[in-house]
């Protein structure tokens, strides 16, 4: 359990989340919002923040054109972090597990009346940290809801939740917005044309993932993971040792985002591959080396980009894998590519 930090501002909506927003917004006023949210899609999409707009839009004395006022009790108190009708729950530590002990602390918030007469929220993310035992703890809940509680849910891998969660929520999918879009809303961000446009492909089209990427610090450390991966592919490089060099201080690297990069980069190859065209320098290096011609020798390719979804997909459920052997295994697969 952790609480809203002292004095955080109340989220703005982002250009993609409209639809999404007046939908629940129309359910809300209507008395219809189910007791339960999914809020799922893929990383970079402001799928927190937004669960934390709508929170404040629920418990707001006073909303103003379909959004928390800002200036009212309610406001100020979920702003102090401080809300007696609002409960954040999240890992103990970034990229931990959300433990059964935090959910069975949920009964005591839902099980009181408001503090303020109104609806109680709890924010919930990501969900799929969830072990099998916290999640079925929040499945008890969620089977016999409490009157006026609403439970949302935050998923960048919706997969990986248990298909009963699933089935007692209501699904608001955050599909990647529309190149046009993120553009134009990173170039406001302040990202130049050509910085914009490399950022938000690695990103997967998530532009707030991208503003993430195109910061200097991150942006040498893919480049330099890149270069690694260039040499293994050159047969310049042993893949065991490769991995230990991304596993020691002074600064051990995020795996996940490593491998986000990594699909990317295998995701390219394929694209210029299939459709004989070129890309990035980097990327043709890579190609070079590549055996095989036509759509046939990609399948090898294909089949490596399966293991790193894989591999993300450990990251995120929460079943705390060994990094340092799922690294050592994909870099060692990476190399056979090539050999």
């Amino acid at each position: 359990m952790s609480e809203v930090p002292e004095h955080t501002p109340i989220p703005s909506l982002l250009p993609w989340q409209t639809e999404q927003w007046q939908r629940l917004g129309t359910q809300w006023r209507a008395g219809r919002c189910p007791h339960a949210l999914l809020l799922s899609g893929q990383p970079g999409l402001g799928k927190r923040a937004f669960a934390e707009a709508f929170s404040a839009l629920v418990l707001c004395e006073q909303p103003r054109e379909g959004q928390a006022c800002g200036s009212c009790k309610d406001c100020h108190l979920w702003q102090a972090g401080s809300h007696p009708d609002f409960l954040r729950v999240e890992p103990e530590k970034v990229g931990g597990p959300l433990k059964v002990e935090q959910i069975r602390q949920l009964g005591d918030f839902v099980s009181r009346t408001s503090g303020r007469g109104g609806a109680r929220l709890v924010w919930l993310a990501p969900a799929e940290a969830m072990n099998i035992n916290a999640a079925n703890a929040l499945l008890k809940n969620l089977e016999e809801p409490a009157a006026s509680v609403i439970f949302l849910l935050v998923s960048d891998s919706p997969a990986g939740l248990l298909p009963t969660i699933r089935s007692r929520c209501q699904a608001v999918a955050f599909p990647s917005p529309s190149a046009e879009m993120a553009l134009q809303w990173l170039h406001g961000y302040g990202l130049k044309e050509g910085a914009a446009i490399k950022a938000l492909a690695l990103a997967g089209g998530a532009p707030l993932l991208a503003t993430q990427l195109a910061e200097p610090k991150c942006e040498e450390v893919r480049e330099r993971f890149l270069g690694e991966l260039i040499a293994l592919a050159q047969g310049g490089a042993r893949a065991v040792a490769a991995a230990g060099r991304w596993e020691t201080p002074p600064e051990p690297a995020d795996l996940a985002q490593l491998i986000q990069f990594w699909q990317q980069w295998v995701a390219q190859m394929a694209r210029v591959r299939s459709c004989d065209s070129t890309g990035d320098t980097q990327v043709m290096t890579l190609l070079q080396r590549f055996p095989g011609i036509g759509q046939g020798s990609l399948r090898p390719l294909f089949g490596f980009y399966d293991h790193l979804v894989q591999a993300r997909k450990g990251l995120a459920s929460g079943a705390n894998p060994n990094r340092r052997l799922l690294l050592e295994e994909l870099m060692i697969r990476w190399s056979r590519l090539f050999a």
